[in-house]
């Protein structure tokens, strides 16, 4: 059952039973299943502000043993909310209402990233920025961190930062992966996963699950130990679909070669990438000639598509003016 449709039911339940008696027998909601009873407690039980679940528990005395477990389980994660608030040196109320978290260096554990991972699902609707750089972050912390992370989660999160001093490689990044397939994030903008060893195993498990995010515009991959086979699995074979926000894409201290740059030119020159303005290339094995070359590339689809315009528009103006009524004739002095 919807959420909506069994908490309108247990709201309808509580305002019956305003005289307050707490005789089981009369309390509405013991009608429910215990199946519906945990859709609505899920859907109060927020680890940052656990007292609206506790009062449902205690809205009549048989409430309390079918809902004992799950109680339990809200305990053990406000306790660690609390724990990772205080490393972060803010309160409950505060992260739950913000909007950007700078976390640099806060010695957060595999415990502390599993905690974000579970407010995160959904009790940080305002978050927009996460900066997770210099965390220390392993494969077991990025597991932690997004194995919570279903469809939907981080609803408004447009750029995340797992950058510098971070150090998973391809199972963190299978991590990654396996939460953006699952549909978290959805509102991805920006991403930085720079200076971690994804390597080409990473980077093939990210491939397919960043291709589909529509708002991705900003991936930054600097110094990930990516080779050809790696990045081409990210660009062969693109879709009209695909990648189709991209603007600004980091490969730079890489282990590319110019068997990749020719991948990457022969997909802009079939329109792939469209909104794509700048590749990184710097710091590879790459020849100058062949990073030019897809700068090139980029340079002449963007005359190419101004030219376009310039011509749509002169075409528009024609026509615009072929239906205006002729000018009246100056008048004669």
């Amino acid at each position: 059952m919807e959420l909506s449709a069994v908490a309108t039911a247990a709201l309808g339940a509580l305002s019956q039973d305003e005289d307050g008696d707490e005789d089981s027998e009369r309390c509405l909601l013991l009608a429910l299943s215990h199946d519906e009873l945990g859709v609505i407690f899920d859907g109060l039980a927020d680890p940052l502000q656990p007292a609206v679940a506790v009062a449902l528990s205690s809205t009549c005395l048989g409430l309390r043993t079918p809902l004992m477990a799950a109680l339990e389980v809200l305990k053990e994660r406000h306790e660690r909310a609390v724990a990772l608030c205080r490393k972060a040196e803010m309160n409950c109320a505060e992260l739950r209402d913000a909007d950007r978290l700078s976390w640099f260096q806060k010695g957060l554990t595999a415990v502390d990233l599993a905690t974000l991972g579970i407010l995160l699902s959904k009790w940080l609707p305002r978050l927009q920025t996460l900066d997770l750089d210099g965390g220390g972050i392993s494969d077991a912390g990025m597991q932690a961190l997004c194995g919570g992370l279903a469809l939907g989660a981080a609803p408004s999160l447009s750029a995340l930062r797992l950058s510098i001093f971070n150090d998973f490689g391809p199972v963190g990044a299978e991590a990654l992966a396996a939460a953006l397939r699952r549909g978290a994030m959805p509102h991805i903008e920006k991403l930085y996963l720079s200076y971690n060893p994804i390597g080409s195993q990473g980077m093939a498990a990210l491939a397919a699950p960043l291709r589909k995010l529509p708002s991705l515009n900003r991936l930054g991959l600097i110094n990930c130990k990516l080779g050809d086979e790696g990045v081409a699995s990210m660009f062969a074979n693109l879709g009209k679909d695909d990648f189709k926000a991209l603007q600004f894409l980091q490969l730079d201290h890489n282990e590319l070669t110019e068997t990749i740059c020719a991948t990457l030119v022969a997909a802009i020159n079939a329109d792939a990438l469209p909104n794509l303005r700048h590749i990184c290339l710097s710091g590879n094995p790459a020849s100058d000639a062949a990073r030019l070359a897809v700068t090139a590339a980029i340079c002449a689809r963007a005359e190419q598509k101004s030219a376009r315009a310039q011509q749509e528009l002169a075409a528009i103006q024609a026509a615009v003016a072929a239906f205006m009524p002729p000018s009246p004739p100056a008048p004669v002095v």
